[in-house]
């Protein structure tokens, strides 16, 4: 039987119509079945696979120019930049939780505590390391997350020192989340593993931070092409302005972690940590 009005706007329908000219809905919308349910998860699938493939074969084959592409007009080509983030961050997320690649959350140590005069000290000293704890707990938790949501303050700062390249904050930002994604993906896959196994162990740290130089060193090479530099100077220029970028964030970051950690009472225990 044919629908008079559509299910979704409650617009007059005539017949033979199979979408709401108002709305858009199909008009013989049915109930949601197991069946239904599953044509359309694979119909989205199916829909968004070519999108999806291209996209992430594009950002480790040719991520500058996969850039271009996308900021210059070619969106239907490519799977939606937000909606990868998204999958990203839901299998790191994944990943993360299987292999627990982190070191051990801190404590408080006897040695140090040996070291404080009184009682009041040490308990200062304590309430300082379950802060410090709390803070580790929180970024091994979203450290992926926060590593995109730090992407609107490179991409202003890359604008402010490439603004002749011709590129806008929004169009570097876009950019610099697939960067960011992808490069937080492969390393979710490859090296997060790889730091499980090294687990409170001296070679951690030392392949953690290669892991940080190797996304740095991808992230450059793709801005090198999305900013439209022909030579070996457009990597040093990038690397030299993410290089500054980051330190002044670390420096930002890490005093406002001091100022939390050992603000005011709290400063009395630093002179016993050595």
């Amino acid at each position: 039987m044919h629908r008079t009005s559509c299910l979704n706007c409650s617009r007059a329908l005539f017949p033979n119509q199979h979408y709401c000219p108002h709305c858009g809905q199909k008009t013989d919308t049915k109930r949601i079945t197991f069946r239904q349910l599953t044509a359309d998860f694979l119909q989205f699938i199916l829909h968004a696979e070519r999108g999806l493939w291209r996209l992430l074969k594009g950002l480790i084959i040719r991520p500058g120019q996969t850039a271009i592409e996308y900021v210059e007009g070619k969106r239907k080509r490519y799977f939606n930049p937000f909606a990868f983030l998204a999958l990203s961050l839901a299998a790191m997320v994944l990943i993360h939780s299987f292999i627990k690649p982190y070191e051990a959350i801190q404590e408080p140590d006897p040695f140090v505590e040996i070291r404080m005069p009184n009682e009041r000290v040490r308990e200062l000293y304590r309430t300082t390391v379950h802060k410090i704890a709390s803070i580790q707990k929180f970024g091994n938790a979203n450290l992926n997350t926060l590593s995109v949501l730090v992407s609107p303050y490179f991409a202003f700062f890359l604008w402010l020192f490439f603004k002749r390249r011709g590129r806008n904050v929004a169009e570097i930002t876009v950019v610099y989340i697939l960067y960011t994604a992808i490069s937080n993906l492969l390393a979710s896959i490859i090296i997060s593993p790889i730091l499980a196994g090294l687990k409170d162990s001296g070679a951690y740290w030392p392949v953690f931070y290669l892991s940080l130089f190797l996304q740095t060193c991808y992230i450059v090479w793709g801005l090198n092409t999305f900013f439209n530099y022909r030579t070996t100077n457009g990597y040093f220029k990038i690397l030299g302005a993410l290089f500054l970028i980051g330190v002044i964030g670390f420096i930002i970051l890490m005093g406002s972690l001091f100022v939390y950690v050992y603000h005011g009472k709290y400063m009395e225990v630093l002179k016993y940590l050595g």
